[in-house]
């Protein structure tokens, strides 16, 4: 099977946002440690919003200067240990400021289907050429933002024009509509990869698109039980790495605590220890693909740890792939 590593790289868009160097930098290093020790690629989705407003303010305020400088040198050298690093698209960040002390987040508009069709042609088309631009390499993969791409066909003539051939947003019968959010995988093909058109759940064989969808897995309410519980009882390796809050997710807590969630496969916090039932569970339906999802800073020790193990406990039997190795 081909595993895929994905990492989420960008900060927290609660108050506070976080630093760069505990959301970022420091877990982001901690990830090409391992794979340096594993031989394991990694892709990274990099917040390419987040991208253009250092560029607009690393010249008024010495702290985004600072910011700037770290942030892009670390992609640099992501690509030149041969990570890939591809285009991900929170569009908020079109309405966030810089006080010089802080980012100021403001999230009414979070996901593409909020903004005009002139506006989403030009977001897509100036982030993709900011990150190729920081990279070096073309970009033809691409996550959305809280996982929110529907409905697809606002954005399919501007993906296809730009070169963007394959999406990894949908987790299969994921669904969460409240608060800013908006995405429903429900009726998702029962399969480890498709190509699709106009709807990014809806196969289509002639298609321009495919989609590696995010691994799911249906969790229950004692696991997040354990998961929150573990997170105050013993914080020194269950507490995130990032220091920073996310947004608001009306009822969601109460949801996986109640009745339990499916969600996707994650790399993050405690999350990490189903990866093998998970991966094992694929395998049984014939998948060829697993795609893992992760966030820098929703790292903590124990995921670290954990995530090693689940490498070179799997590299021998199963490929860890990057997106920009499979050419399509």
């Amino acid at each position: 099977m081909q595993i895929f590593l994905t990492y989420d790289y960008e900060l927290f868009f609660g108050e506070p946002t976080g630093t760069a160097e505990k959301c970022i930098i420091q877990p982001t290093n901690q990830l090409r440690e391992i794979a340096q020790r594993t031989g394991a690629k990694m892709v990274f989705f990099i917040d390419t919003g987040y991208l253009k407003k250092l560029i607009e303010y690393k010249d008024q305020f010495p702290k985004v200067k600072s910011e700037h400088e770290a942030v892009f040198n670390q992609i640099k050298t992501l690509v030149s240990e041969g990570h890939d690093c591809q285009l991900h698209i929170h569009p908020h960040w079109e309405d966030c400021t810089h006080n010089g002390n802080e980012w100021i987040m403001k999230t009414d508009r979070y996901k593409l289907d909020d903004f005009s069709d002139e506006d989403i042609v030009r977001i897509v088309k100036e982030y993709k050429s900011i990150l190729e631009n920081t990279t070096g390499k073309k970009v033809s993969s691409y996550r959305a933002g809280g996982w929110c791409l529907q409905p697809f066909n606002r954005v399919q003539k501007v993906f296809k024009e730009v070169g963007i051939t394959l999406d990894s947003t949908v987790f299969p019968d994921g669904k969460f509509t409240a608060g800013n959010y908006y995405y429903d995988f429900t009726n998702s093909p029962a399969k480890s990869k498709w190509k699709f058109s106009s709807d990014l759940i809806e196969e289509d064989a002639n298609g321009n698109f495919w989609e590696y969808p995010i691994s799911n897995y249906k969790y229950s309410p004692l696991f997040f039980w354990r998961l929150f519980i573990l997170g105050r009882l013993k914080p020194s390796q269950h507490k995130p790495i990032g220091d920073g809050y996310p947004m608001s997710s009306p009822g969601l807590r109460k949801k996986m605590l109640t009745k339990g969630m499916n969600l996707s496969a994650s790399a993050d916090g405690y999350f990490v220890t189903k990866l093998n039932t998970v991966l094992k569970s694929n395998a049984k339906k014939g998948f060829e693909e697993m795609v893992i999802i992760g966030h820098p800073k929703a790292n903590t020790l124990f995921a670290l740890k954990q995530l090693e193990k689940f490498i070179n406990a799997n590299k021998s039997a199963h490929q860890f792939k990057t997106f920009a190795d499979l050419n399509l």
